[in-house]
């Protein structure tokens, strides 16, 4: 970039495509550790770009903690009454007692288990998109991780079309009036489930995470709501926006659709390709407890720390030609999935997801296009495509 200036991150719109990219890059090169003071908000936040010092903030979770927020715009209110709760927002020793009971669901076993399940939801998918055709791609392929979660979490089928629509609007109704309803609403929703739950143990997925009470580590009824709706939220918008992200560069790169096609590329290692170009979890913030050195910057306690993943995943310094899509770029070690004591708990199952996608795609499509201007919704938090005019030919 020309700008010899520290570009605005915060700019309006600057998210509303990917020119933030080149910002990203200034501050690599130039400040790679920055204060910022976005206009408006009461409190600045030191912001950092490389990958390096990206992985040392996530690792630190002596002195970066979880429990005063993990992403910019957080009200201490809301934060606090989750705080040492729900899995994100927490902090050992709540945070190890948590994740070993959330992390059993999730195990090399039982995913292995349910990657039937997975392919033929996938295989039904794009099936119907190939058949029927939507002007929005999306409209399809939503459907992936919010049938796969809600079966794996044992959610009623009447229910995954409501659920999938709320989760949508927590995270990217534009009205915070909009947001906040459907959060409410999906706390409620889970709080009538373990309600009655423990009345009748009818769903095995909760009745599975409760059983951990006996001589290991439980949940309270509020600990329980609050991280099933973080697994559903985790499970659901995040693999969508790979999987759309992934789509349109294969659509708008014939050529690296054609290494997969004819078998030159591993679906499993274009997979890898796909969650470093999505990114579909922009940053994460921590806070210091005391001071600490990141990237030759001094950070004071009680100051706060944003971590750019859009930025690390495209660190040089880590990666060759980090501006090429390349599905067959090995040694892929992308921060999609962060880094430390909060690594991504689904992490299996959103790798089993999209591989699925890409070989269902290697069998029932020949080809892609790009019929229209995709539309990313903005966000510099869940980041990725609201709109994606792809058309899927068999």
């Amino acid at each position: 970039m020309k700008q010899q200036t520290a570009p605005d991150l915060f700019e309006p719109g600057l998210f509303d495509g990917t020119g933030f990219y080149e910002v990203f890059a200034w501050y690599r090169a130039h400040e790679p550790v920055s204060w910022q003071h976005p206009a408006g908000e009461p409190e600045g936040f030191w912001s950092v770009t490389k990958y390096r010092d990206v992985v040392s903030v996530h690792r630190d979770s002596t002195r970066m903690i979880s429990t005063k927020g993990m992403r910019l715009g957080s009200t201490d209110s809301a934060v606090g009454a989750v705080a040492n709760k729900m899995l994100i927002v927490s902090d050992p020793p709540d945070h190890t007692r948590v994740k070993r009971v959330l992390i059993q669901p999730f195990s090399h076993e039982i995913l292995a288990r349910a990657e039937a399940y997975v392919e033929s939801v996938v295989a039904d998918v794009v099936a119907t998109a190939v058949q029927n055709p939507e002007p929005d791609l999306i409209t399809h392929l939503q459907r992936i991780p919010t049938d796969v979660i809600c079966a794996i979490m044992g959610l009623p089928r009447s229910d995954w079309a409501w659920i999938g629509k709320k989760t949508t609007e927590a995270f990217e109704s534009p009205s915070e009036i909009l947001r906040l309803t459907a959060n409410s609403e999906i706390f409620k929703y889970f709080y009538d489930m373990v309600r009655e739950n423990r009345r009748t143990a009818a769903n095995d997925f909760i009745s599975g995470l409760t059983a951990h009470a006996d001589g290991g580590p439980h949940l309270t009824d509020e600990e329980l709501v609050f991280n099933l709706s973080g697994i559903l939220a985790g499970g659901n918008e995040t693999t969508r926006y790979t999987l759309a992200a992934l789509t349109l560069q294969l659509a708008e790169h014939p050529d690296q659709w054609h290494r997969i096609d004819r078998g030159e590329v591993d679906p499993a290692v274009a997979t890898e390709e796909g969650l470093r170009w999505s990114v579909p979890g922009m940053h994460v913030m921590r806070t210091a407890t005391e001071a600490v050195r990141v990237g030759g910057v001094v950070i004071e306690p009680g100051q706060r720390v944003v971590t750019w993943i859009g930025s690390a995943n495209r660190d040089a310094e880590v990666f060759d030609a980090p501006d090429t899509f390349d599905v067959g770029r090995t040694g892929n070690r992308h921060l999609s999935f962060g880094a430390g004591r909060h690594m991504c708990l689904g992490s299996r199952l959103a790798r089993l997801e999209v591989t699925a996608y890409l070989r269902t795609l290697r069998r029932m499509v020949g080809s892609m296009t790009l019929e229209n201007e995709p539309r990313y919704n903005g966000s510099n938090f869940t980041w990725g495509l609201n709109d994606l005019p792809v058309v899927l030919h068999p």
